[in-house]
């Protein structure tokens, strides 16, 4: 069973875009050409389910992925190589600078991404993680 999920973004800092998920991989694809020229830094869209909650992902092909709670209790961000150093900058409505220990593999962020909207549940193929870097 297919949540009730939609893709949420911004591109040109006014108007979000909110779009019901259908096909996600190909809708996610069909966003990073769009904001392929206009970002400095990887873009962000949120993938939303109304009263369960919101995860962010970067479109590159090694990404960052937070879940955040309706309720806003809960704010995770799944883990990625704990010996990586450094920062790297997405554009999540504004540029944010990220630890690279933060950083998945684009393919099994959508992996996540796919399981929560087809469940509302969070996916045990990521560590998640509070712990800021």
């Amino acid at each position: 069973m297919r949540m009730n999920a939609y893709i949420e973004y911004c591109v040109d800092g006014y108007h979000n875009v909110k779009v019901p998920v259908v096909s996600l991989r190909k809708q996610l694809q069909t966003i990073i050409k769009e904001t392929a020229d206009i970002f400095t830094a990887p873009f962000s869209v949120d993938v939303v389910i109304n009263d369960i909650g919101r995860m962010s992902v970067g479109l590159d092909e090694n990404t960052v992925l937070c879940y955040k709670s309706a309720d806003l209790e809960t704010q995770l961000t799944a883990l990625g190589d704990l010996s990586a150093e450094g920062n790297v900058t997405f554009y999540f409505g504004d540029y944010s600078v990220m630890s690279r220990k933060y950083l998945i593999p684009y393919e099994l962020a959508l992996d996540v991404l796919e399981h929560w909207t087809e469940t509302g549940e969070l996916s045990g193929k990521v560590i998640w993680t509070d712990k800021l870097y």
